[in-house]
């Protein structure tokens, strides 16, 4: 599997979580902040924002990383805008961990930096 693939994936993988989030707030957070209580209208917008923010990037990455090998898109920089907004993530998390559920605030923020860091390197290793 070539690493254009793999930029088509994570693409694909944003628009799944942008989807889950905009379609599904309470559901996809309840789990995340320690339930439903804790999903307030004002966290489902949040949620909802952040829903269509990925599956943008997500869209665009995909976009991008499909006209690749057709007419040069530039699959770099949506891996990069997405890095970006997963590292904003995962500092906003850091900024609010002691708010954050016990058992699952560690768990939040390695996973925004793992996607921080999969679009990094993405962007550093892509075949086009």
């Amino acid at each position: 599997m070539n690493t254009g693939d793999l930029a088509k994936y994570y693409g694909g993988g944003r628009i799944g979580i942008g989807l889950l989030l905009l379609l599904f707030p309470g559901r996809v957070l309840q789990g995340m902040l320690g339930g439903r209580e804790a999903v307030t209208p004002g966290v489902k917008l949040l949620s909802r924002m952040l829903g269509v923010r990925d599956a943008i990037l997500g869209a665009g990455t995909l976009a991008a990383a499909s006209a690749v090998s057709s007419n040069g898109g530039d699959v770099r920089s949506w891996l990069r805008y997405s890095a970006v907004a997963d590292a904003a993530d995962a500092a906003a998390m850091v900024l609010a961990y002691r708010h954050l559920p016990k058992r699952k605030r560690f768990a939040m923020v390695a996973l925004a930096l793992s996607g921080a860091a999969t679009g990094a390197y993405l962007t550093t290793v892509l075949d086009a």
